[in-house]
């Protein structure tokens, strides 16, 4: 039963990696998925403000973020993110700005269009929302 599974398994990544890197069209994101990339780099933002928040007891502020040097390692030059800030909005939010990039087709003007993740405390964990001035159909299901 275990050599039958570890063979599909192998086949799947086989096919796939055919399937991917055989293929001379490269592969296009929609635009939601594009804007979704970018939201994705917030990850280590999220876990960096819930650490402070763990070890301060309070969300931190732009200045409390910029004092303690806590930016985190993340590549946005592949994305449609121009920047990404903690604090800009309010305690612990992570604003993402999105930018128009020549390299990167994008059917709606996103320039200085931003979401924005917001933290709720809920006992003894964060809960994000998120706001945004991106057009609806841009956003993820969550942030409708």
């Amino acid at each position: 039963m275990k050599k039958v599974l570890l063979i599909l398994v192998l086949a799947v990544i086989v096919l796939s990696w055919n399937f991917i890197f055989s293929s001379s069209k490269k592969i296009e994101l929609t635009d939601p998925a594009k804007v979704l990339q970018g939201l994705s780099l917030t990850i280590k933002y999220k876990l960096a403000v819930r650490e402070l928040w763990q070890q301060q007891g309070t969300l931190p502020s732009a200045e409390t973020w910029q004092q303690l040097g806590k930016q985190p390692d993340v590549d946005i030059s592949k994305s449609l993110v121009k920047s990404i800030e903690v604090g800009r909005e309010g305690p612990g939010n992570i604003t993402v700005s999105y930018i128009n990039k020549p390299h990167i087709s994008v059917s709606s003007d996103i320039n200085g269009k931003t979401i924005t993740l917001k933290p709720q405390v809920k006992g003894d964990r964060l809960v994000w929302s998120c706001s945004s001035t991106l057009n609806k159909e841009l956003l993820p299901k969550a942030c409708q």
